[in-house]
């Protein structure tokens, strides 16, 4: 059977402890002339988002690392702007919402979208699929379980990364294929690719079909390396 979200957390917190850890057509809706501030901003989803946990990742990883950041609502982000912002455990739920962020990436924001719609249901993520599509040009393909079910792999699976450092990070759960328009994929697992990086405007989306929150909360040293790049490289 599929892994279920809490058996997900589990087997990352087990990796972690055991040391297994390896290597456009709505601009406008919201347009703003204002630059975005500096800084970090984590953006709380509440139940937008299915992997709710991985926010207290982002935000441990974050204090640990000792990078500075703010948090906001996600129904105030859109009148907050940052340099960097961070969607955890991600489900864009209407148009209007990713409109909003196609403002801050055109206004010169750095997204970094991690996509929690492995775990939504089939019909939401369906228009999740499809909004993404239409508003960032991105093409996502059927979530893959990778453990804990018939047809699964039967070995430990990583996600390699090659962007913005080098690096492997454990994944027990589901991973979202996806297809950037320009080819810029910075992340595999195997020959699928499963992040991307987007340029639009003057910022930049960074889309992760494979979430790192749960296991930046489990404390994964892989996982915070790749967040604390991002964030110096934004």
């Amino acid at each position: 059977m599929p892994i279920s979200r809490r058996g997900f957390l589990g087997c990352a917190a087990g990796a972690s402890a055991a040391g297994l850890t390896g290597a456009a057509g709505l601009g406008g809706l919201f347009a703003s002339s204002s630059r975005p501030q500096s800084g970090c901003l984590l953006v709380g989803l509440g139940q937008a988002c299915p992997l709710s946990e991985s926010a207290m990742g982002y935000a441990a990883a974050l204090s640990s690392s000792k990078i500075a950041f703010r948090q906001t609502s996600f129904q105030s982000f859109a009148f907050t702007s940052a340099r960097t912002m961070i969607l955890p455990g991600a489900v864009t739920v209407d148009l209007n919402s990713a409109a909003r962020l196609r403002e801050h990436l055109v206004n010169g924001s750095n997204i970094l979208y991690e996509s929690g719609a492995a775990f939504a249901s089939p019909r939401e993520f369906g228009f999740h699929k499809r909004v993404i599509r239409t508003v960032f040009g991105l093409s996502l393909h059927d979530p893959v379980r990778l453990w804990d079910s018939a047809d699964s792999l039967k070995q430990s699976p990583y996600v390699d990364y090659h962007w913005p450092v080098v690096t492997k990070v454990r994944d027990f759960s589901r991973v979202i294929p996806v297809d950037p328009a320009d080819g810029g994929t910075i992340a595999w697992f195997r020959d699928l690719p499963v992040a991307a990086s987007q340029k639009i405007g003057k910022g930049t989306l960074v889309y992760l079909g494979s979430p790192l929150g749960p296991h930046l909360l489990s404390g994964d040293r892989e996982a915070s390396g790749w967040l604390r790049k991002f964030c110096s490289s934004s």
